[in-house]
């Protein structure tokens, strides 16, 4: 049976406040959580373009892509996402880069990430921030060409690019975080 809109747009809210809310845990100087009251806001989606092709269980949001749910905030030129038997499977988010941000609980800066291409693999627990990633909270920041995060375990794992001799890049200000946001 072909799951309805309805059921997707739940299955969506759902599964998508849990896979973009995790990025508050990466940063590495200490685990942190997303605003809690997050996950109980609507989930807006903006875009130029949407497709949409139900018998391949996906939607495709294209030009100038704007998520947002309560402190949550997502830019992207384009955003996939995929569903399989109803329920979330993978969201893929793809720009120039493509940017997320949000405010932990018991925090007044916000976690920034930004990459070229954002993968999360729901079944799988996994996120990936891939090519030029970056993660920040104020003057802490953490950077590679490939940033995986499980989040089952909370285990945050990175790689440079071997191909042009990158490195993987930390800056840990010890103390209260700096109040500097930029990128």
């Amino acid at each position: 049976m072909s799951p309805t809109p309805d059921s997707v747009a739940a299955s969506l809210r759902k599964r998508l406040s849990q896979a973009l809310l995790l990025l508050a845990a990466l940063p590495v100087c200490a685990p942190l959580h997303a605003l809690s009251n997050d996950r109980q806001q609507p989930i807006h989606i903006n875009a130029d373009r949407m497709v949409a092709d139900k018998l391949k269980g996906y939607s495709h949001y294209l030009g100038n892509v704007l998520i947002t749910q309560g402190s949550l905030r997502v830019e992207a030129d384009e955003v996939y996402i995929y569903v399989v038997d109803g329920e979330l499977d993978k969201l893929i988010i793809l720009g120039q880069p493509a940017k997320l941000q949000q405010l932990p609980d018991n925090s007044e800066d916000l976690v920034h990430s930004r990459a070229r291409r954002m993968e999360y693999f729901v079944n799988r627990n996994r996120l990936l921030l891939l090519r030029d990633a970056e993660v920040w909270q104020g003057a802490n920041r953490f950077s590679g060409d490939h940033i995986e995060y499980d989040t089952l375990n909370s285990r945050v794992s990175a790689r440079a690019n071997g191909e042009d001799g990158g490195r993987i890049r930390a800056v840990i200000i010890p103390g209260k975080t700096g109040a500097d946001d930029s990128p």
